[in-house]
């Protein structure tokens, strides 16, 4: 009987510690986020980072707005990411409102084909897909070299150190360092008010933009993140107002008035939707391989701009002249020019033309016939403006020097 008593008395001794044991567990276990939150608050965006990461998986919808008097016109990107992969498999395009200004939308396609097309990336290589029928396009590091830096608006979203899928406000958000409390909402997710540096945030826009400033002033770019309760990049929205102001100095996107950038993630841990090249459904080329700067192509050769995953003439497809094409190259020209005393010139376009107008009425007959081509020509290039001074009469002069090249467009 004393042995029965002994066991009652100790489960009775026993029962408050094991109760107060297991109370003590649920008091140190640690609120959601705390990885996040519980940093010091310089180091809580580089903390969501990685906790975003640490999902392994996310879906995202990224958007550049571009806001005129007669409606936007948006590059979104669209998909998912596979942190642990390294992958991402995204639609991105260009829509445009009816009455959106015709200059500036003509500019903004040579950042992306007006429409929608297929991006995937894998580590350093990028594929593009302009249509569910067509081939998978690879763009790798040594392809981009080769092609010149148009290829620039394809290789900036090769996926980064922060996402697989560069070129969006993720990247900002490690690069930016948090000085006030965040707001803390009822779900548990926090919203910072921050700022940027311009130049960090013209890294939003694209390449081709990026390259025609180079000093984007001193104002600072507005910046609203907010983490979810996990600690997790939720969305990031940007007001990059100052950046389209440097813009308008150099007389781009004039009549943009506003410019904003969005961001936002969802589907954390779920499956990546859609099938990419790895998928092995379409086939893949190598896009150093069939593409070809248009520079490069000899008089009378003809090409096509379709399924290059650009919105330029700058990078072709050379096709044989029998099969389906865009356009016809009718002559490389040079200008080198030597002009008297200091001229106020931008380019060397004008010349250009007067080489080109030169090889039109050159070209042979059958080109001119049977309306195969549009009447007229296009051109494309580049030129530097400079000055020389030399003592004596000749004083100073301004130099004119570049490369175009001069074509038809099929009708």
């Amino acid at each position: 009987m004393r042995t029965g008593r002994h066991w009652r008395a100790t489960v009775a001794l026993l029962l408050p510690a094991i109760v107060g044991a297991a109370g003590c567990a649920a008091d140190d276990r640690p609120e959601p986020g705390e990885a996040v939150y519980g940093l010091p608050l310089a180091e809580q965006f580089q903390g969501a980072t990685d906790a975003t990461r640490e999902a392994g998986t996310a879906a995202f919808v990224s958007t550049l707005v571009y806001g005129a008097a007669g409606g936007d016109a948006v590059h979104q990107a669209k998909g998912g990411q596979d942190y642990e992969r390294g992958t991402s498999l995204v639609t991105l395009g260009l829509t445009a409102g009816r009455h959106f200004p015709a200059d500036d939308l003509e500019f903004l396609r040579e950042a992306a084909p007006e429409g929608k097309q297929s991006v995937a990336t894998a580590e350093d290589d990028v594929y593009v897909r302009p249509g569910a029928d067509s081939a998978w396009l690879r763009y790798t590091p040594e392809a981009v070299n080769e092609l010149g830096e148009t290829t620039g608006v394809v290789a900036a979203h090769a996926a980064g150190d922060t996402a697989p899928y560069s070129g969006t406000l993720a990247d900002l958000v490690p690069r930016v360092i948090p000085r006030e409390k965040p707001e803390r909402r009822e779900d548990g997710s926090r919203v910072y008010r921050v700022t940027a540096l311009p130049e960090v945030a013209a890294e939003l826009l694209p390449r081709n933009l990026q390259s025609l400033q180079h000093d984007w002033g001193t104002e600072s770019v507005r910046l609203t993140v907010r983490l979810d309760a996990e600690g997790r990049l939720a969305s990031a929205t940007a007001d990059l107002g100052p950046v389209l102001a440097r813009l308008h100095e150099q007389r781009l996107l004039r009549e943009v008035k506003q410019l904003r950038a969005s961001y936002e993630l969802s589907a954390f841990g779920e499956p990546v939707k859609g099938k990419g090249p790895e998928a092995g459904g379409r086939p893949v080329e190598d896009a150093g391989k069939v593409l070809a700067p248009i520079g490069t192509l000899d008089d009378g050769r003809c090409a096509t701009t379709a399924g290059t995953g650009l919105g330029t003439t700058t990078v072709v497809r050379p096709v044989d002249c029998g099969d389906r094409h865009e356009l016809r190259v009718l002559a490389q020209v040079k200008v080198d020019r030597v002009l008297p005393g200091k001229q106020d010139i931008a380019n060397g376009d004008s010349y250009a033309r007067v080489e080109c107008e030169r090889a039109l009425a050159a070209a042979p007959e059958d080109w001119q016939r049977g309306g195969a081509y549009a009447q007229g020509f296009g051109l494309v290039g580049s030129s530097q403006v400079g000055s020389r001074f030399s003592m004596g009469r000749g004083g100073a002069k301004t130099t004119v020097a570049g490369d175009y090249t001069c074509f038809l467009r099929t009708s």
